[in-house]
């Protein structure tokens, strides 16, 4: 009997290594299809039961250099940046030096009347209807804005888009307020804060903040194709904002902040303070709530996700936690191809969203309530 069992374990144990195996083609054949190695490329990271199944890079981080991507290779986060942003708003809700029902007037002055209306809340669920910063920069500006600029341009507007909290609007403007909250309510600048209560607890040794005339190390730079040549495309005049969309990281740093995220390893949060709470309602689907965006699949399991779309640069994060299911991909090119990769990987393993990502891809959903 004992051999009986010993030959059942044997045989299970090589059929999970050949399943094994055979998930590791196909994540590989999908990604080197997708990103050759002669152009800008991405970084794919599947981590699932606790344990990361794939992780690796294709393409070039640098084509000057040709310098390759690899799981260390940093990107710049666009707008999955805003999850940390929220952990910053949350962590200092936790200390007890803020509350998301404070109109932000109580930290930010000099703001329009309307702004009174207006909470931390507001900001965090894209529901302050704040006008766009983008639309409010002037033409002839040529200098990158900052975060302190947007509050500035805030200063100067003369309405909103709707009643705060009646409704959902994407806002990068929201989350650059959120940054300027962070620092004065901290007293320290932004990075710093970022850096001392996020980076450093979770060890994640090698991400930062874009910050002036200082080097990013192991960085991917960002291309765009135009008419079928690659072109530099690595900055614009709204890529130094820092609550929107500055962090970067790469792969293995992720999944520390993630583990950090999902096992509660910063601070420990009671149902009050969920940052996956759904806070806001934005369709029949899809809510919000603290930097991620939440619906649930065809088995009624929940799903979190975001992407982030940037000059030069196109990313796209998902979670399961009851399927403990993640997966990542990190792009250093603006293009479609992102769009596809995710949409044939999630189909390999398995991942069953109410959009049908055969017929709409995740990443094109959310594009379009960013515009």
């Amino acid at each position: 009997m004992k051999y009986f069992v010993l030959f059942i374990s044997l045989l299970f144990g090589v059929q999970t290594l050949t399943q094994s195996q055979n998930l590791n083609q196909q994540l590989q054949k999908i990604m080197a299809g997708i990103y050759p190695s002669d152009q800008p490329g991405a970084a794919l990271l599947v981590v699932q039961n606790g344990k990361a199944i794939f992780r690796e890079g294709f393409g070039l981080a640098d084509l000057n250099e040709k310098r390759t991507i690899t799981p260390a290779t940093n990107f710049r986060m666009a707008s999955v940046s805003k999850q940390f942003t929220a952990m910053c708003i949350l962590t200092l809700w936790k200390e007890g030096k803020l509350k998301p029902q404070d109109p932000i007037t109580k930290y930010l002055t000099g703001l329009p009347e309307f702004a009174k209306e207006i909470t931390i809340w507001n900001l965090l669920t894209h529901s302050s209807g704040l006008e766009d910063y983008e639309d409010l920069i002037p033409q002839n500006r040529k200098t990158q804005v900052s975060d302190h600029d947007v509050l500035d341009l805030i200063r100067h507007s003369d309405s909103l888009y709707f009643k705060p909290g009646t409704r959902f609007r994407y806002s990068n403007t929201g989350f650059c307020m959120l940054a300027n909250i962070v620092e004065k309510v901290s007293g320290i600048r932004y990075q710093d804060f970022i850096a001392t209560k996020i980076f450093e607890p979770l060890k994640m040794s090698h991400s930062m903040m874009l910050q002036k005339n200082k080097e990013i190390s192991g960085r991917a730079f960002g291309y765009h194709n135009g008419n079928g040549q690659w072109k530099f495309a690595d900055q614009s005049i709204t890529s130094a904002t820092m609550g929107d969309g500055c962090v970067y990281t790469s792969l293995n740093d992720y999944e520390k902040w993630m583990e950090g995220l999902w096992h509660q390893q910063l601070i420990k949060f009671d149902s009050a303070h969920s940052p996956l709470l759904p806070h806001i309602r934005i369709n029949s689907m899809l809510d919000y709530g603290f930097g991620w965006f939440t619906t649930h699949e065809e088995d009624r399991s929940r799903a979190d996700f975001h992407s982030g779309e940037s000059t030069g640069f196109h990313n796209m994060v998902y979670h399961n936690p009851s399927k403990k299911l993640l997966i990542v991909i990190f792009s250093n090119s603006d293009d479609d191809r992102i769009s596809q990769a995710f949409d044939k990987v999630a189909e390999v393993m398995n991942v069953r969203l109410p959009f049908g990502v055969k017929e709409k891809s995740l990443f094109h959903v959310l594009s379009n309530i960013y515009e």
